[in-house]
């Protein structure tokens, strides 16, 4: 049984957040009952648009690793905490501890600008997002986007929290957090329940690298710049073509082609 664990911005998404180019492969998928988990920096609401759009239900990672969403009944036995229409496991934390941290930093005079900050059509400018999508991606639970920063502040700030460069801005969220963890408890859900279990990861950038290390195939699509982020990954897969079109090409030779690494 394949698992594929998945990036969304600029890796199952393009840079227009468009995913017409993996949505063939993505039909196939559905089609195979294989799980697609979105692994993202992106918010429980932000993900919930994005999985109904595709038709998608299975559990999802949110914001870097912070906690994972569990369809309520999805696995044979509760694995979290119920909570609507969900099972969640919290490994990070709350983002009022976060935000109460920049702005201790910024009544000292240093320079940190993120999402709390800002209007949603301020993000929604830098970001490219619908005025709605800008709300849902304001809307975080336990991590805060940085648009703007001086070094001193993020050192600090790095001192309580995880401080990671996304493909665009930077990600703060709990210390012993990241989305290597969040995968290797899924995984280990699906293990108790499946036989022969594959999977396969599939990132952007380097705040991926945790995501990539904890799966079996690992796989990095080329950035919109031409390039591939240098991370320190065995056994590495680099696809030629960047966001869904690299996303696509990862998972035609890895699951339809039955070319194993």
């Amino acid at each position: 049984m394949y698992i594929i664990f998945t990036d969304l911005d600029n890796t199952l998404l393009d840079k227009e957040y468009s995913y017409i180019e993996a949505k063939e492969v993505l039909r196939r998928l559905k089609d195979a009952n294989i799980p697609i988990i979105f692994c993202s920096a992106k918010t429980r609401r932000e993900q919930e648009k994005i999985r109904e759009k595709m038709g998608i239900y299975h559990p999802f990672i949110v914001e870097d690793g912070s906690a994972i969403y569990i369809p309520k009944g999805y696995f044979k036995k509760t694995k979290g905490q119920p909570i609507n229409d969900y099972e969640i496991i919290i490994l990070g934390t709350k983002i009022e501890n976060i935000i109460k941290e920049i702005q201790n930093l910024q009544k000292k005079g240093y320079k940190i600008i993120g999402y709390q900050d800002m209007t949603p059509e301020e993000i929604a400018e830098i970001t490219g997002l619908s005025i709605h999508d800008a709300k849902l991606a304001k809307d975080r639970e336990f991590s805060e986007t940085i648009i703007e920063y001086d070094k001193e502040g993020l050192k600090k700030l790095k001192r309580k929290f995880n401080v990671e460069i996304g493909g665009r801005f930077i990600h703060v969220f709990g210390k012993g957090t990241n989305k290597g963890k969040a995968i290797k408890i899924l995984t280990r859900f699906y293990n108790e329940e499946h036989e022969k279990v594959k999977t396969i990861g599939i990132g952007d950038s380097y705040t991926d690298e945790p995501l990539l290390k904890a799966v079996d195939i690992p796989a990095l699509v080329r950035g919109y710049n031409g390039k591939w982020a240098k991370l320190d990954v065995k056994n590495l897969y680099h696809a030629k073509g960047a966001g869904s079109k690299g996303w696509a090409e990862t998972i035609k030779k890895f699951i339809f082609q039955g070319e194993i690494k």
